[in-house]
């Protein structure tokens, strides 16, 4: 399967604070899809290192009306009240959090064509408010497709924390295209 050339990548953005850590959106590409990486293009032991920054009590709440409404992400009085004793954010928020740069910043730049699924995700502790966490993806292990020759698979792991502090653990697979010539 040749990539098509005349593709375009969809516009995406980062969350990313200002100085008054307030957040906002910033494009991180021009659209352009140029020096694409393949399969080939990785070799084990890639590392990906970030930064994400901490959420408000506010964000946690919006993101827990919408998505996982449990009391201790959505009421700083009923969250108090529990082992956590105090506001977490959502495991769901912090993997997604914790994916997102990785995503705009390596995988958007592939010619990478799914994933067959998370092999491994674990919350360690919970996210608390104003914590920013420190994340790392390594490349764990790389292996061309036994049944399609244009393909291959590479497994990440996710790790993310604060001070020290392991947050969430991911390993996952993607599916990225070979060269062809």
């Amino acid at each position: 399967m040749t990539p098509p050339t005349n593709c375009q990548k969809p516009s995406v953005a980062a969350t990313t604070k200002r100085p008054d850590n307030t957040r906002f959106h910033r494009p991180l590409t021009d659209g352009a899809m140029t020096n694409k990486k393949y399969f080939e293009d990785f070799e084990e032991g890639f590392i990906f290192e970030y930064q994400i920054p901490g959420l408000t009590p506010e964000e946690i709440v919006s993101f827990a009306r919408q998505y996982d409404p449990q009391r201790f992400h959505l009421s700083e009085d009923e969250a108090a009240k529990t082992h956590f004793g105090g506001l977490v954010a959502s495991g769901f928020q912090t993997q997604l959090l914790c994916f997102r740069p990785f995503c705009d910043q390596v995988l958007l730049d592939t010619w990478a064509v799914g994933s067959p699924g998370i092999d491994n995700l674990k919350w360690l502790r919970p996210w608390y408010p104003g914590e920013d966490l420190q994340g790392t993806v390594k490349l764990i292990r790389k292996r061309p497709s036994s049944t399609k020759s244009d393909r291959g698979y590479l497994t990440f792991r996710l790790e993310a924390g604060a001070r020290e502090n392991p947050t969430l653990s991911m390993d996952w697979t993607v599916i990225i295209l070979r060269r062809t010539n």
